[in-house]
């Protein structure tokens, strides 16, 4: 994979995507004790069987060749490179090393480094270990995709979710030119923020049914109490209605008697009204808790999406990058800091990091310079828990409030697929508009004011 001077462009770019930087010294588990299934550990048949059940399809090996994940006859070192850089979970597979015919070997990102582990093939079937219980590889990655493999080795606690694929290799190796690589940037990244308002949107849906789900489970709850308390009272009234009317009955108290039993109908009316109440708030439950599936449902169909596209723009954003294109000119295809960008609306002082970063406070000593601050006002500081991560500290209702900000290879960001802003400056002026409440129901508050700024009154 190595790169020449006298090659066109196209193989530079090609080289590139396949080599962010020199090869690390990746650790491997290529010896069969450290395999990802442990000799002697009982392997989940019963559980893996229902899940190649439920397959749509069971595809044989000769399905193998179409997988976008699948790199044939590749060097140890060229998957290396590949995969250099990339978040836990990244993979591809590709033929043995001991070219023994139906062995193949799996490069699973972990930790930051690449483990490999050995697909073993006996009598038409696939596996870490003994039993062997696939069909193909096809359907080994297709269950591992769902399950982690931490049930063979803790260690290996994630599942297959970033396939490196050949497909999208040669998507960007096809844009060789600075200007149409960037206005590919430009389509991406468009793509990218749809989807993301998309999921926003759905998100949000999500945590209003969410309280309206609760709040509907409460008022059946209370309803139960109510009707627990007139029932009781109409046992009561039952118990000793028919003796007072008999005694109002012999003393001719007619009155008196058709008034008892006019309450009790009353009452009875009463219990009947606040089941037939009951019964409607459960049917709207029921219907609402159809309609939080569905969000839920569609919120998980987005998340691959997401994550692909962020995959494909990120490529050329490196790559143009690499090419020592201007950060100006990248920003303004990422529709970053133009005209119409709310964000160069922020004061001067959201930019500048001194007027919110505050390096090693801890986190007492951050919450003792926001007291009594008004609600939007932030620090950020360095992670005594996440290191080499930040944490947010930021005041809401009065009190302070802190969650973490993750420094991962795709960006900054509270969580995932969020994790996206190239700097803390970046992110901060997206929060001076965006409420953290995406990322927790309870932060209903967006970084309005940093803490080491002069704040108007």
């Amino acid at each position: 994979m190595g790169q020449n001077d006298s090659e066109p462009q196209s193989r530079t770019l090609t080289a590139f995507l396949q080599d962010l930087s020199s090869p690390d010294q990746d650790g491997v588990l290529t010896d069969r004790k450290t395999n990802a299934v442990k000799e002697g550990e009982p392997q989940p048949k019963n559980n893996i069987t229902k899940a190649m059940a439920a397959c749509d399809c069971c595809s044989d090996n000769s399905h193998l060749s179409e997988a976008e994940w699948y790199w044939g006859n590749t060097s140890r070192e060229e998957v290396n490179e590949m995969m250099r850089n990339t978040p836990d979970g990244t993979f591809l597979v590709r033929d043995a090393s001991s070219k023994v015919e139906g062995e193949y070997t799996l490069t699973l990102r972990k930790g930051g480094t690449n483990r490999l582990i050995k697909i073993y093939h006996h009598g038409g079937k696939y596996g870490f270990s003994e039993p062997l219980p696939f069909h193909s590889v096809v359907d080994l990655v297709q269950y591992y995709q769902n399950k982690s493999l931490a049930q063979h080795n803790s260690k290996l606690d994630t599942r297959l979710l970033y396939p490196i694929t050949r497909y999208q290799q040669q998507q960007v190796v096809m844009e060789v030119d600075i200007d149409a690589v960037g206005e590919q940037l430009r389509i991406f990244q468009g793509q990218y923020k749809e989807k993301s308002k998309e999921y926003d949107c759905l998100f949000e849906t999500f945590n209003q049914t969410s309280q309206e789900l609760q709040s509907k489970q409460t008022a059946i709850e209370a309803f139960n109490e109510i009707i627990r308390i007139f029932e009781e009272e109409c046992e009561t009234q039952e118990r000793y209605s028919k003796e007072y009317i008999d005694m109002f009955l012999s003393v001719d108290s007619r009155t008196e008697s058709d008034k008892i039993q006019s309450n009790s109908d009353e009452l009875q009316s009463r219990v009947e009204e606040i089941h037939n109440s009951k019964k409607k708030l459960e049917e709207e439950l029921r219907n609402k808790a159809l309609a939080h599936m569905e969000v839920d449902k569609k919120m998980n169909c987005l998340k691959p999406d997401l994550v692909q596209l962020r995959k494909i723009r990120d490529q050329y954003l490196l790559w143009l990058t690499q090419q020592g294109t201007r950060q100006s000119q990248i920003d303004d295809w990422l529709g970053i800091r133009n005209e119409e960008d709310p964000y160069t609306l922020a004061d001067d002082s959201d930019q500048d990091e001194r007027s919110w970063y505050v390096g090693g406070m801890k986190r007492k000593e951050a919450e003792e310079l926001l007291r009594g601050r008004r609600d939007g006002t932030f620090l950020i500081r360095d992670s005594h828990t996440q290191k080499g991560s930040f944490a947010c500290s930021v005041v809401l209702d009065g009190d302070v409030k802190h969650c973490v900000i993750y420094r991962t290879s795709t960006g900054y960001g509270f969580a995932e697929p969020y994790n996206l802003y190239p700097s803390l400056t970046e992110l901060v002026l997206h929060y001076r508009h965006t409420s953290l409440i995406q990322h927790n129901q309870q932060l209903n508050v967006t970084l309005a004011w940093p803490a080491l700024s002069q704040q108007p009154s």
